[in-house]
């Protein structure tokens, strides 16, 4: 998620290398992992099946000797903890103060640190694990980060990403379900929360409170007398509008009877939180409950269920209108005798104390009366008494009756020790003391408006007789009199008093029949429209003592009074209401009797010193005047302002101005209805305020609620904007909406509905809707009950929505199906990721969870209240992760935790990042005491954030898990409840993570045999080795080996073994390799020497050691960690362990030489799980202060333990020296600094047990081992082998028989060949082949093969080709094929060649691996002779070719002196050496003078072995070809390539006529080159690029001049170095891939000059003169020191 963190410190790994850690929001958003993978490089074969059967078994049989490859595996560490007490509720608001004060600061903090944490996001994630369901990180300062609660009362809590922190708690029932926060220039200022609350702490509120910076609780005055709903702070002006279902501010209620009735606010109230004050509204509130407020521009806008104001005269003050007492008549029954007090005219307006003149009193012991009569009507509300205390006198009791007829009149008074309203009528108390006492007229309008007066009758007293210091009467209504002196008493505080004003004749007028005097204005009836009349008025201006609206009434006299009926006419009545509106009416006097009449209605602003309303009063130029009149006249007695309701119609929302005092109202109220409202009896719950991303995006207000209007088609929610009434789409929603928040462009709805109104859509009680295509979305599948929540959850970030209500299921989608997720009233939804995510932890259902998002201050705090058992920031079971950027994060996605076991237990031991080897994504394993939501039991892996089934279920504690390759090893307490069962828990299992099962190693045993007390307590990996090292409690490893508490596992034999003869007599509890030594923890005894707790096991030495100070461990070691000292490797390593003395914790250190024991204070209760070295500058100064960087650790000896700069992390269930506990704190600077605290569900702290890194994998060698149904296969693979050899070997047999027969029948053919070819006879070769079959005439069209046939039955090469070198290997002339008919393919007659060049060009042909002639078959040669014999012909041409070739050879040896000097040699054919062999000193000698001519050859044309035969022939033709496309040599001959298999039996045809073979063996070779010619020519129509090769190796590309074959030797280079070499035989053709590698072909000779490679081997590889040496490396298996056999020319060639 994106957010706005709060910062807290967290470890670095020491080790330099790591894996890259996973990312996360709050949302396991981080666990998505990139796969890495290695290309292959892939052969295709083309073969037949046996040769894919053969390579199979090859590779299998070979695989499992192949050296085993290294792999990798991670460590961890198995610890353990117990569970511990509850967090005490904080004793004093001094920490609750100090908390909320550093929540700005630390605000402030966090976002300077978070650009420098970010930048160590290369640092990897953290892993933590142990035994909790809730972490947090500590605030600074506080008591608690995760905290145990008492879930009998309600917990008050404060929330950030990484922390909670308890601010109070209520004893007494009742719950906080709102809040608000105020902030002053951007720093935090006071939280206020309302609810049912009525106790905090040991303070006694009012359902609404506030806390501020400081701590102080703000009670608000006593709070209001109901259920507060909703808050809102309005910061701009910092006012808490506080809305639910009261009636009054307690404040208002206790204060006194004159004001209690004008402080009724009715479900809305206003408190001032700079002042500390209520504000009074204009109005009193609302006659229905207030749900929620939402501010939009500069209005606020509070919605609920009402519809009109409750404003009107019952809710008036009683003391706003004083009476003027002076001008009344005052009397007093049995007046004292005392000088100075017997006048009843001493209390009024009086301003001294009991004295002479300033009290009035009765007589001794008689009771008395205090009457007054008004001389004007009008209708008492309030009396006001102070008591006498004269001489101990003072009046007890009184009663009230009225003037004239003295009825017994009934008060109210407040009860000044219950400040309850009490009522009276015959006797109503009165203090004895100096202060006002006040008294309110309770009975009914018609009643007081008719009395002229009262009487107090004193019915009690004290001492010696009655009395009273002071007196005020008050009236209820606002009035105004035209007669001025009775509008205001001058002794009253009044600024502003009710006044009048006379312009014209207006006379006073008294009448014997009416109570008071009134001003009347008489004149003419011709005169009325006069100047003088018009402009006589009376200006009466009251007191309005605040604004509202008013009905105005008129007294007017009846004309009867005065016989003036006659003349009665009518009134022009003006109002200035405002400053904006004046109202004139006429209101007609004819009425009889005395009347009080409404005139008027309106708004009327209070009165102040700008502005103040006034009522003019004048003669009606157009009254009606009756017609025998002769005057006309006008009274004006006075007016009365009596409040009424302001707005009927509200419907649910009422709008209110920012500043309910702003001048604004005197132009008109500052509270309204919407201009277009909801319809009527609608009950709004929610409101928002938010834009619409459209072409108007102004603020628009939400309101969600229950109410509908199907003329505009809207349900239950809607929105307000241009001053009307909107529908959303879909129409609404079918149900009820109870709360809205706005987020970016979208509106989430919580409530009780089922889906959009037009039922389209499911959304089961949640629902966004996005205002920028202006669409529902469902939240998933929504909850499964009420959702009267919905807040934007800061600390999460802006992209967090809170959901809180009476619901225990939110339904949720893990990508494939639907789940449902268990919830207790609380889900969270991720608005970026689009699902539900992980939530603080708050054991119990919250009644409240706010928090404050504004975009203006940067906010992460929120705020939990609710019945809890325990709570933390985050929830997290089990598991999770300490983020790069220091943020606690949560592992799994919501919904997929760790479960408790079947039994109940919980806790997770260890956990690693499990990777078969660094090219490979880490997984993520635990173990411990739980099972998976899948069914997994003790042990889990996370697969897309999901715990899920490992393998197999481990039905016993885990308490260790490590991997080697692709082994996980998994250790703990053996399962002794079942041994029958076979998947029973042994201590330790192995899983082969690769193949999904369990790996089979011998079990661990105890001495007796069994499980009993079997258990793994640690797994180490020897690194680069196939050892695995176990090290706990059992005494045998398979049942028979005794290997007591420590042994080790090859991995590749599945072996155990001892390691050496230790000492141990009890369990091993630690393993730490340091270099090549093993440190073992665990309890050594050697006969009478002392007991010692750590050893170690040198490999080098292969025996064990003591460790140098190991003897001053005062118990048992629990835990080894490395230790860096800043370096990257050490010898040193710290050692915790517990004391034999009193089971405290020890911790002590080895540096490399001996064990030391540094100054360490931890509580003896502690159990430390791990220590580990931290550098200073990853820990930021919020969590470990500001004092120096380094730390000052030392030994007792003062000499430093840990390097400087660096901090130790201790983890596991501490008790610090400052009473605070800790899962894992920070020692530095002699000073603890504690971070993470850790809590379980049963409100029990938890504790850490492992924290681990995300490290590459630890190196091992590792054979893989085949399975059964591949040793199958292999087996199958070898029996079809040796079933193929022994066919072949079949084939061989019958292959070499064959050629024995064959040979003879090639001789003949030979013979019969030259025969026929020299005699007159024109055979065509086509016809020759057919008549000869597989005898001579194959040899005859091989010899032809070179030639390029013209006619449609032949395609080759375009033009005369000659043969390889160009020269006859006997005559040593050049051999021309033009004597073979281009058209028909015969041998034309009278040819110098004869059969010795027939012969020869058929030898040239048939080692020539390019040239090739198709032979069309279907021409058909006519043969003359039909009746000569095949014998003879075969014969005689046999003979003939024989004496011929003799005959031109010595005749050809004479000429050239090519022949040897012996005359014996007649007949013998002399090899020519090939020149690349002889020297340069015998090339320059003259052949003539060595006789011999002893040859530098390496073969021998008279061996008896075929290939030797079969080389020196090829070295007599000359160079040998080059491998490829072939370019003219430096003789300007066109190289013929290096013979291939195809062309095998043209050059044995060859080399057996040459050789002079018999004539069986040349007949067979014969064939078998006719056989090869006929294929070629069928398949050489897929061969297009022989015509152009062909050509480019024509005679007219060669250079001119250049030498033949056998000419002189100096064009080609002397090569006798390469002789000095070993000669080896390409056995196959190998090509070059890569630039340095040596091609050849197979047959070819590799003078190999490097052999130090066992596999590759270095040549050089000659293949001709005009071609340059070719040097490089090839495999060593391609070439043989021992040249082919003859049975090997089939596939050498």
């Amino acid at each position: 998620m994106v957010r706005s963190r709060s910062r807290v410190g967290a470890w670095t790994r020491i080790e330099t290398t790591t894996a890259p850690a996973a990312s996360s929001s709050r949302m396991p958003s981080a666990y998505a992992r990139s796969a890495h993978g290695s290309h292959t490089r892939t052969a295709t074969w083309s073969c037949t099946w046996l040769r894919y059967v053969a390579v199979l078994a090859f590779v299998l049989l070979a695989t499992p000797s192949l050296a085993a490859e290294p792999t990798g595996s991670a460590l961890s560490a198995p610890l353990s903890g117990t569970n511990v007490d509850p967090t005490p509720v904080p004793e004093s608001n001094g920490e609750l103060g100090e908390l909320l004060g550093r929540i700005a600061e630390n605000n402030e903090e966090d976002s300077s640190e978070e650009s420098a944490s970010d930048s160590d996001d290369n640092e990897g994630s953290i892993g933590i694990v142990g035994a909790f369901n809730g972490v947090s990180s500590f605030s600074p300062g506080s008591n608690g980060a995760a905290l145990g609660l008492d879930s009998n009362s309600m917990s008050l809590l404060s929330l950030t990403e990484n922390s909670a922190t308890l601010l109070a708690a209520a004893s007494a029932s009742g719950q906080v379900t709102a809040a608000c926060t105020i902030y002053d220039s951007g720093s935090f200022k006071k939280v206020f929360m309302g609810g049912s609350i009525s106790m905090l702490n040991t303070t006694t509120v009012g359902y609404v409170f506030g806390v501020d910076a400081s701590g102080n609780i703000d009670s608000m005055l006593g709070g209001v007398n109901g259920p507060v709903n909703a808050l809102y702070c309005d910061n701009e002006t910092q006012l808490v509008y506080v809305g639910g279902n009261f009636t009054s501010t307690v404040n208002g209620l206790t204060s006194n009877v004159a004001t209690m009735r004008s402080t009724s606010t009715g479900s809305l109230a206003i408190y001032e939180a700079t002042g500390g004050a209520w504000r009074p509204f204009s109005f009193r509130g609302l006659n229905g409950p207030v749900f929620d407020f939402a501010k939009v521009s500069k209005h606020v806008y509070a919605v609920g269920a009402f519809t009109s104001t409750v404003d009107n005269a019952t809710h008036t003050a009683l003391n706003e209108q004083p009476m003027d007492l002076s001008a009344c008549t005052i009397t007093g029954g049995n007046n004292a005798e005392i000088q100075g007090f017997s006048d009843p005219h001493n209390i009024i307006c009086t301003q001294n104390a009991d004295s002479a003149g300033n009290t009035w009193l009765m007589r001794d012991k008689l009771p008395g009366y205090y009457r007054i009569d008004f001389p004007f009507k009008a209708t008492p509300s309030l009396l006001r008494l102070m008591n006498t205390l004269y001489e101990g006198r003072g009046t007890k009791a009184i009663r009230l009756e009225a003037a004239p007829n003295n009825q017994a009149l009934t008060m109210s008074y407040l009860d000044p020790e219950t400040h309850v309203e009490m009522f009276c009528t015959q006797s109503c108390p009165l203090p004895q003391d100096y202060n006002w006492h006040e008294f309110r007229f309770v009975d009914n309008a018609d009643v007081l408006a008719n009395i002229t007066g009262i009487i107090v009758n004193i019915v009690d007293w004290y001492g010696m007789g009655g009395g009273f210091n002071k007196i005020e009467l008050y009236q209820r209504d606002a009035s105004v009199h035209a007669i001025d002196e009775y509008n205001a008493s001058p002794c009253s505080s009044q600024v502003i008093r009710p006044s009048s004003q006379v312009s014209g004749n207006w006379k006073p007028t008294t009448a014997a029949s009416y109570h008071g005097s009134y001003l009347t204005f008489s004149v003419n009836s011709n005169d009325i429209a006069s100047a003088e009349a018009q402009s006589a008025t009376v200006t009466l201006v009251p007191f309005v003592p605040e604004s509202g609206f008013y009905q105005v009434y008129m007294s007017i006299p009846g004309c009867q009074n005065t016989n003036t009926c006659l003349q009665r006419t009518s009134a022009k009545v003006t109002w200035l209401m405002n400053g904006k509106r004046s109202v004139v009416t006429t209101v007609a006097q004819h009425n009889l009797n005395d009347e009080e009449i409404p005139v008027l209605s309106g708004y009327m602003p209070a009165s102040s010193m700008n502005f103040s309303s006034a009522i003019y009063v004048q003669l009606a130029n157009e009254g009606d005047v009756d017609p025998q009149a002769t005057s006309v006249e006008v009274v004006v007695d006075s007016f009365r302002l009596e409040r009424i309701t302001s707005y009927t119609d509200l419907n649910g929302v009422i709008e209110l101005y920012e500043d309910l005092n702003s001048d604004l109202q005197v132009n008109g109220p500052l509270y309204a209805p919407l201009k277009e409202g909801l319809p009527a009896s609608s009950a709004v719950y929610a409101a928002t305020h938010g834009t619409f991303n459209d072409t108007n995006p102004e603020d628009t207000l939400f309101l969600g609620g229950q109410f509908l209007d199907t003329d505009k088609n809207y349900y239950s929610i809607a929105c307000y904007r241009d001053e009307k009434i909107t529908a959303l789409a879909n129409a609404g929603v079918w149900g009820d909406v109870r709360a809205l928040t706005f987020i970016g462009s979208s509106l989430y709805a919580g409530g009780s509905f089922n889906g959009t109104a037009d039922f389209s859509l499911a959304l089961n009680n949640v629902g966004e809707y996005n205002t920028t295509d202006q669409r529902w979305y469902p939240l998933v599948g929504g909850t499964n009950g009420v959702v009267n929540g919905v807040v934007p959850y800061a600390p999460f970030g802006s992209r967090a929505v809170a959901f809180t209500g009476d619901f225990t299921v939110v339904n949720g989608d893990d990508g494939t199906s639907p789940v449902e997720i268990g919830v207790n009233g609380l889900a969270m939804w991720d608005t970026l990721a689009g699902g539900w995510t992980n939530t603080p932890y708050l054991e119990g259902k919250p009644s409240l969870v706010y928090s404050d998002a504004r975009s203006d201050d940067h906010d992460s705090v929120a705020f939990a209240a609710g019945n809890f058992n325990a709570a933390a920031a985050l929830k997290a079971n089990g598991a999770v992760l300490l983020t790069p950027s220091e943020n606690i994060q949560a592992i799994n996605m919501m919904g997929f935790d760790l479960q408790p076991s079947d039994s109940g237990s919980f806790v997770v031991n260890s956990g690693l990042w499990y990777a078969k080897n660094n090219g490979t994504t880490p997984m993520l394993v635990v173990g411990g005491q739980f099972r998976t939501l899948d069914g997994g039991i003790n042990i889990a892996k996370l697969d897309d954030g999901k715990w899920k089934r490992l393998v197999t279920d481990i039905n016993g504690e885990v308490l260790t898990i490590n991997n080697a390759a692709n082994l996980l090893f998994v250790g703990g307490v053996a399962n002794v409840t079942d041994t029958s069962d076979q998947k029973a828990f042994k201590g330790l299992k192995v899983l082969d993570m690769d193949r999904d099962r369990v790996f089979e190693t011998p079990s661990l045993k105890s001495s007796e045999g069994d499980l009993v007390g079997v258990r793994v307590n640690k797994v180490a990996i020897r690194a680069d080795t196939s050892m695995v090292v176990v090290g706990g409690n059992f005494t045998l490893a398979g049942g028979m080996l005794s290997c007591p508490y420590i042994c080790t596992l090859d991995i590749n034999e599945a072996q155990w073994s001892p390691l050496g003869s230790n000492t141990l007599i009890d369990q091993v509890t630690d393993l730490l390799f340091v270099r090549d030594r093993l440190i073992v923890a665990g309890t050594f005894k050697n006969g009478t020497e002392p007991t010692k707790y750590l050893r170690e096991f040198d490999f080098g030495l292969n025996a064990w050691a003591d460790i140098d100070g190991a003897d001053k461990l005062p118990g048992p070691v629990t835990v080894l960690t490395a230790a860096s000292d800043g370096q990257e490797t050490t010898d040193g390593f710290y050692i915790t362990g517990v004391s034999m003395k009193d089971a405290s914790p020890y911790f002590y250190k080895y540096d490399g030489s001996t064990v030391t024991a540094p100054k360490f204070t931890i509580g003896s209760q502690s159990t430390i799980n791990g220590i580990l070295e931290v550098p200073r500058s990853r820990i930021p100064d919020s969590v470990l202060g500001t004092g120096n960087s380094s730390s000052s650790l030392t030994r007792r000896d003062s000499e430093p333990v840990i390097p400087d700069n660096y901090v130790l992390a201790v983890s596991g269930d501490l008790y610090l020296p400052s009473g605070l506990r800790a899962s894992n704190a920070f020692f530095y600077n002699d000073k603890w600094a504690p971070f993470l605290s850790t809590i379980q569900d049963n409100g029990s702290p938890g504790y850490i047990s492992s924290v681990f890194f995300e490290i590459p994998p630890t190196n091992v060698y590792q054979r893989h081992r085949l399975s059964v149904a591949l040793v199958i296969i292999i087996a199958i693979a070898i029996a079809l082998g040796i079933t193929f050899l022994i066919v072949l070997v079949g084939l061989v047999y019958i292959y070499l028989r064959n050629r024995r027969e064959a040979a003879a029948t090639a001789s003949a053919a030979s013979a019969a060949l030259a025969a026929t070819t020299a005699g007159t006879t024109k055979v065509p070769l086509g016809a020759t082949a057919t008549m000869l079959g597989t005898g001579a005439a194959a040899a005859a069209a091989t010899a032809a093969g070179t030639r390029n046939l013209q006619s449609d039955g032949f395609r080759g090469t375009a033009g005369a080709r000659e043969t390889w070198g160009n020269v006859n290997a006997v005559t040593g002339e050049p051999v021309s094929f033009d004597n073979i008919a281009p058209s028909t393919g015969r041998l034309n007659s009278g040819t110098p060649v004869g059969l010795a060049g027939l012969a020869a060009a058929g030898r040239k042909a048939a080692v020539s691996s390019d040239t090739y002639v198709q032979q069309d078959m279907d021409k058909k040669a006519n043969y003359d002779d039909t009746n000569e014999s095949l014998d003879s012909i075969f014969k005689s041409a046999a003979a003939e070719a024989e004496a011929e070739a003799e005959s031109e050879a010595r005749e050809r040896a004479t000429s050239t002196g090519s022949m040897g000097s012996d005359p014996g040699a007649v007949g013998a054919y002399a090899m020519p050496t090939p020149r690349h062999y002889t020297s340069q000193q015998h090339d320059s000698r003259d052949r003539s003078e060595s006789p011999d001519h002893s040859r530098t050859s390496m073969y021998r044309t008279d061996s008896t072995n075929p290939f030797e035969q079969r080389m020196a022939l090829r070295e007599s033709q000359g160079a040998f070809p080059p491998a490829g496309p072939f370019a003219d040599g430096d003789d300007g001959v066109g190289h013929i390539p290096m013979p291939s298999p195809r062309h095998m039996h043209s050059e044995h045809a060859a080399a057996a006529a040459l050789a002079g073979a018999s004539g069986a063996a040349a007949a067979g070779l014969g064939a078998m080159a006719a056989k090869d010619a006929r294929r070629r020519s069928e398949s050489a129509s897929t061969r297009n690029t022989d015509a152009d090769y062909s050509a480019s190796q024509s005679p007219s590309s060669r250079p001119s001049g250049e030498s033949s074959v056998g000419g002189s030797s100096a064009h080609l280079p002397i090569r006798d170095s390469l002789k000095q070499y070993p000669v080896f035989y390409a056995k196959f053709t190998f090509s070059s891939r890569e630039t340095g590698e040596l091609g050849f072909r197979a047959g070819e000779r590799v003078f190999v000059i490097d052999q130090s490679d066992e596999i590759w081997w270095m040549g050089i590889v000659d293949h001709g003169s005009d071609q340059p040496l070719e040097q490089g490396v090839f495999p060593a298996t391609y070439v043989s020191s021992e040249p082919p056999k003859s049975n090997d020319w089939s596939e050498l060639m």
